[in-house]
């Protein structure tokens, strides 16, 4: 009975003091994940699911995110324009065990993004990712963010990337056997965690490639 209370340890919301933040995600039959403000699809497109998510929570499990029962469907997710003036401050487990995802888009939409805690564990199709247009800026919690990524080898990012002081997480790229860096650092048991979240040169070693 102690969860039915208002605070950090209960689960009621006080109307006049709610503080969460929600965004919507589409995904249509062919495969796009729509990451949007409005609340309603597009028109004249088949949604194969739909609903609501909220970017401020942290949530603890699998299953959180409205397409997870759908998401061996999910090819490509792209964060729209509507976003901008929305804190996006977590991406937890967004796309765990999406097997069949190969492309993200719109990053430059994405703001105030602070913890991507599992966000593409199990990724399993993810070879390349282009993180351009995101700033690293509030990043906080990079926790297993591409765990078990078995088939990823280049992640790119903009040449100013720099993680803020304080950033942290174990295991980011725990199992990215096939990751390289754009200096040719190779993927190590001994080198896994949020550290190697850098852009690889021949004095820093990580696994990022800058684009410029």
């Amino acid at each position: 009975m102690a969860a039915l209370s208002f605070g950090s340890s209960g689960v009621l919301t006080n109307p006049s003091q709610d503080q969460r933040v929600w965004v919507w995600g589409h995904l249509y039959s062919d495969g796009e994940l729509e990451v949007t403000g409005s609340s309603t699809p597009a028109a004249m497109r088949a949604v194969t699911a739909s609903g609501r998510i909220c970017v401020n929570a942290h949530y603890q499990a699998v299953g959180c995110t409205p397409w997870h029962d759908a998401r061996a469907g999910l090819r490509l997710c792209t964060f729209k324009a509507d976003l901008v003036g929305v804190t996006l401050a977590s991406m937890d487990y967004w796309f765990y065990s999406g097997t069949s995802l190969l492309t993200l888009a719109g990053w430059e939409n994405v703001r105030g993004l602070a913890s991507m805690r599992q966000t593409f564990n199990g990724c399993s199709g993810l070879a390349a990712l282009y993180l351009m247009g995101l700033d690293p800026g509030s990043l906080a919690d990079l926790g297993f963010t591409f765990a078990s990524c078995s088939a990823l080898e280049t992640i790119y990012v903009d040449g100013s990337w720099a993680l803020p002081v304080g950033c942290s997480g174990m295991g980011t790229f725990y199992g990215c056997s096939r990751i390289v860096g754009g200096n040719g650092t190779v993927y190590s048991n001994s080198a896994t965690g949020c550290s190697m979240m850098r852009i690889d040169t021949a004095g820093t070693p990580g696994y990022l490639t800058s684009v410029s």
